[in-house]
Order: structure tokens, then C-alpha cells, then sequence
């Protein structure tokens, strides 16, 4: 399931897509409000007052107890996300991102726009001049900084603690839920797949970019692309043979991987007769990883489809698209 944590600039619209966002997945956001009626039991509003007003405060120990609301802020948040298999996970600012830094699955978003923008939002927002929204910014941005610096001691805007950064001046929210949407569900299968790996045995091989062997798997690739079918290229070795000291001896890496049919498919444009080692391959493969969907797609496999797409007029020659 999904794991989102989203940064954002105060007025880039990142609360709208944080909303939007929960609806389309069916689950809530975990915001500061929501940390501050949820995480600390019942809080006076003595206390309430200087957690929303300082950021230093987050790290003071709570009445009775050694813990500061920050270590509380964190842990509670990593809770959810351990058990997030069972449902999604959206969390807004308070540094998400620091705080599920390398947790598997999760993505990190970072929302701007540009300074006109956000005064334009803000003052309509709040219904307010532009000049007073400008002085609201300079605050919020200035409060936000205080909050991510004081609790991890980094700063929350720097590029490399994001997966991606939307720009709303020129996306609407629609488009930005669409495309943190679909980057999770990739993040979630490539997530999803090395925990195969860890948990069968089998050799994680997943690459940030494929880079094929020979000109039938680029082929094949662009086949599967004009039918807008998903793959993921090599994600994994299966060892199906082992020596007496327990070393790997024989073992396939499925050139494709088709996520929709869960099915790994391994090219071969060889004749019949000279792929009986790949057959024995498939058969042990099928034996001592039971539930895997494996098989092998032949030379006279390949070509038929080759020429229907040239019939179709949906290919000029093999391997190039019209």
C-alpha cells in the first residue's frame, strides 16, 4: 500500500493535493493537527499554545515523562507506517520525509510554486490583500524552516530528500494527485519485489534504467510499450541448482516481468532444440518457487507477433515504430 510523505511550501496548493489525495485513497492525513489530537493523550491548552507557537519546544520532555514530543512525533509515525501494509499512509510536512527517510515503499513530494503564485493563493485564501498574504508567507516559510531545523537539524528543502517536486503554477491538484499516484504504485512494486527476494531466496537485479542484452528484448520491449502492457526488466535471479558446499550452480534471470499478469517471461528466439537447458530451467523454477508464473516465449512466438504489428501497420520494419 501507499506510503506519501508530502513537503510543501506554504500557498503551493500541497494541503489541497494532501486532501484530494486522501479521498482517492481512502484514508486520512496525517498532518500536525491531527499528531497534536492524537499522539500526546490530552494536552492542556497552556501546552497546546507553545507547541503550535515554538518549534524548540517539540523537543521538551512531556509532564512526567523523560520522552520529548518530538521522539514521540517520530516514533508514533514510523508505527503507522510499519503497519501500513493493511492500509495507505499520507503524511503532511512536520519533515515526514526525515522522519521515513529510506523506509521501503514510501516516496517523498515536495510541492512549490512560485512566490506571485503563493501570494495570490494565500490572499485569496484568507481574503486579504497581496501585501499582507507576502507577510503572511515570509512567516510561515520562516516558522516551517524553525520546525524541520529544529527537530533533524537539516534542511527540508533541499532536492535530495524528495522523489519528486511538483510545480503547481502550471499543474492542477487533479494532476498532481494522478502522478504521485502512479509513482507510488511503482515505488510500491519495486518495494514489493525486493521483499520477494529477501523473503524466497531469489537475487534482487532491479536497476534504476534496463539495459538490455541484445536487440530482440528492445524489440520486445517497444511491442509491449505500443500496447501500453507494464514490465519491469530482469527484477530478479532464481538459483534453481546448488553444489554440496551450498553454492549457486545454475540460475535464470526472466528477461520480463509483467506486473498485470504477474507473470516473468524469458525470450528465446533459439529453435525448439536448443532451449531444452532453458525448459529445465522453468521446471525447477516452478518447483521450488511454488505460485510463480513463469514461461518462455519462442522464436516462431516472437515473429508472429512481429508480423501482426507490421499488419496492422503498427511497425514499418521489426524494431521500428512508424
Amino acid at each position: 500500500m501507499a506510503i506519501i510523505t508530502i513537503s510543501r511550501q506554504n500557498g503551493s496548493l500541497g494541503d489541497e493535493i494532501a486532501a484530494g489525495l486522501a479521498t482517492r485513497l481512502g484514508t486520512e492525513v496525517i498532518s500536525r493537527q491531527y499528531a497534536l489530537d492524537n499522539f500526546y493523550g490530552e494536552i492542556n491548552p497552556g501546552t497546546l499554545a507553545r507547541l503550535n507557537e515554538s518549534a524548540k519546544f517539540f523537543q521538551t520532555p512531556l509532564p512526567g515523562s523523560q520522552r520529548s514530543y518530538a521522539s514521540i512525533l517520530i516514533e508514533k509515525i514510523r508505527q503507522l507506517a510499519s503497519k501500513s501494509s493493511d492500509s495507505n499512509l499520507i503524511v503532511l510536512g512536520m519533515g515526514g520525509c526525515m522522519i521515513l527517510s529510506g523506509y521501503p515503499g514510501a516516496v517523498h513530494i515536495r510541492v512549490t510554486a512560485s512566490e506571485e503564485s503563493r501570494v495570490r493563493t494565500i490572499a485569496k485564501r484568507y481574503k486579504i490583500t497581496e501585501e499582507e498574504a507576502r507577510e503572511v508567507l515570509t512567516i510561515g516559510d520562516r516558522k516551517h524552516k524553525r520546525f524541520v531545523q529544529n527537530l533533524f537539524s537539516k534542511d527540508v528543502s533541499a532536492s535530495e530528500n524528495f522523489d519528486m517536486i511538483l510545480n503547481t503554477d502550471r499543474l492542477s491538484v487533479d494532476e498532481c494527485i494522478d502522478a504521485i499516484c502512479e509513482l507510488s504504485r511503482k515505488h510500491d512494486l519495486r518495494a514489493k519485489i525486493a521483499l520477494e527476494n529477501m523473503s524466497y531466496g531469489t537475487v534482487n537485479h532491479q536497476t534504476r534504467a534496463p539495459v538490455f542484452k541484445n536487440e530482440t528484448e528492445e524489440e520486445f520491449a517497444r511491442i509491449l510499450d505500443m500496447f501500453n502492457i507494464e514490465w519491469i526488466y530482469e527484477p530478479k535471479t532464481f538459483p534453481v541448482e546448488w553444489d554440496a558446499e551450498g553454492n549457486v550452480t545454475m540460475a535464470i534471470s526472466p528477461d520480463f516481468y509483467l506486473p498485470k499478469f504477474n507473470l516473468y517471461l524469458e525470450l528465446t528466439t533459439m529453435d525448439q532444440k536448443y532451449v531444452t537447458k532453458k525448459n529445465k530451467k522453468m521446471r525447477l523454477v516452478r518447483e521450488l518457487y511454488p505460485g510463480t508464473n513463469i514461461r518462455i516465449v519462442y522464436k516462431k512466438d516472437f515473429n508472429e507477433l512481429v508480423n501482426r504489428l507490421k499488419l496492422a501497420g503498427g511497425m514499418t520494419a521489426a524494431g521500428e515504430n512508424n
